[in-house]
């Protein structure tokens, strides 16, 4: 093998290799809502069937104002229709999107405001919606809202003995798996995380 020859192959290896490293260098797409703690704002998506569902609970520092609702729908596109309500009544809903603005960032924008959410934060303002990043990602399903005075953590699904920890009537928590009538879950609200098992009886019904 001569020297030209040598060298029209160095030639052609060279524009041949930036193709390769373009190829390996793109940033991969973004993989949707992603299921988590957003302070105020619990985020579960199934990824079986898609739907994302959420809590929102946050009051002034005085506690004179309180707002609270439950949000479900189905993502299409960056910007997911959705239905809204207080947990203790299911029928009374407020339509609104859910917006992804990029990777562990939402914005939630609502028709009208539920009761007491003015003086907390605004959802139904056209020009500025609420808006939530991610503090820590979770492997969320659904979200589940108490409805019991009290559900007690167990250590396995159909245990007798309960532990002492136990969430209140209103707490939100991110469901991790479901095992007939009970749930896996992690509560976030306190002074430290909690995860165990809970009845689905304890909690409100996802509609």
């Amino acid at each position: 093998m001569n020297r030209n020859t040598l060298k029209l192959m160095a030639a052609f290896l060279a524009l041949a290799t930036p193709v390769l490293v373009c190829a390996k260098s793109a940033s991969p797409p973004d993989a949707g809502i992603v299921s988590g703690d957003y302070d105020t704002l619990l985020i579960g998506v199934d990824p079986a069937t898609r739907i994302v569902t959420g809590y929102f609970q946050d009051s002034t520092g005085a506690g004179q104002f309180s707002c609270i609702f439950y949000l479900a729908g189905k993502p299409h596109g960056p910007n997911t229709p959705i239905r809204t309500w207080f947990p203790e009544t299911p029928a009374d809903v407020i339509p609104g999107t859910l917006a992804r603005e990029g990777r562990g960032k939402l914005k939630v924008a609502l028709s009208n405001e539920h009761g007491g959410c003015w003086n907390v934060r605004h959802f139904a303002d056209k020009d500025q919606p609420a808006e939530f990043d991610l503090e820590t990602a979770h492997p969320w399903i659904s979200i589940a809202v108490v409805k019991s005075n009290k559900a007690w953590f167990y250590d396995t699904p159909g245990s007798v003995a309960h532990r002492t920890a136990y969430m209140v009537q209103g707490d939100g928590a991110g469901v991790r798996a479901i095992r007939g009538e009970w749930l896996l879950v992690d509560f976030v609200g306190g002074r430290k995380p909690v995860s165990g098992w809970i009845r689905t009886s304890d909690v409100y019904p996802a509609r």
